[in-house]
């Protein structure tokens, strides 16, 4: 674990792709599994709304873990969430390397605004929709159990988003999310998968393109 000094002069306490002692902190680690796509406001029905998920790594991976017996999970705020999501236990996703997967806010809604791949697993959240003005998401995998049964997450990707508006969220005063995802007709697009997701540097607003890729 260690410091990351983010594109907005602040810092965020993540894994490391390597250990450094004694010398600079390395890039954080990434995937395998990354948040790559967020329609948050969409510019018609808020219905519509959705989350990509992408597998950036060269293997399969599930999204249960059969060993604790418990899925994987999304959520807003972790400590406090009005969205949770369990991803199925009695038939578990499987993403192929490359592989996508669309949470969706109602998947009646989302079907008749977008046309995403056939072959791209759509999953409904049927949860709160997500904030317009800002909010959290993070994906992660289930740790071990406390004694009292509560249940540890270890934290895969998070990105704590803004509508481009909000300068006083920011240590420069100017809030440097694309203001063209808030409501105007385009979807937040990871730049880089491969990079370091919760940083408003790897994020542009895009056409949306559910399950398709940029």
């Amino acid at each position: 674990m260690g410091r990351f000094l983010k594109s907005t002069g602040a810092y965020n306490f993540v894994a490391l792709s390597v250990p450094t002692p004694g010398a600079a902190n390395a890039e954080p680690q990434v995937g395998p599994i990354v948040i790559s796509e967020i329609m948050y406001y969409p510019a018609g029905s808020a219905d519509a709304e959705y989350i990509e998920l992408l597998n950036v790594s060269d293997a399969p991976v599930t999204l249960y873990d059969a060993t604790l017996d418990a899925p994987w999970r999304l959520t807003d705020d972790p400590d406090n969430p009005k969205i949770e999501f369990f991803f199925p236990a009695d038939e578990p996703v499987v993403l192929a390397p490359g592989g996508r997967l669309l949470l969706v806010g109602n998947s009646l809604m989302f079907g008749v605004s977008y046309a995403p791949p056939a072959d791209v697993p759509i999953l409904d959240l049927r949860a709160d929709r997500l904030p317009d003005a800002g909010g959290k998401i993070q994906l992660s995998r289930p740790g071990d159990e406390e004694t009292d049964g509560t249940r540890q997450w270890i934290r895969v990707d998070r990105v704590v988003y803004s509508d481009g508006v909000h300068g006083e969220n920011f240590p420069a005063g100017v809030d440097p999310w694309p203001i063209a995802a808030a409501g105007n007709g385009a979807s937040l697009e990871r730049i880089d998968p491969q990079a370091y997701g919760n940083d408003p540097a790897n994020w542009q607003a895009a056409a949306p393109s559910p399950g398709a890729g940029p």
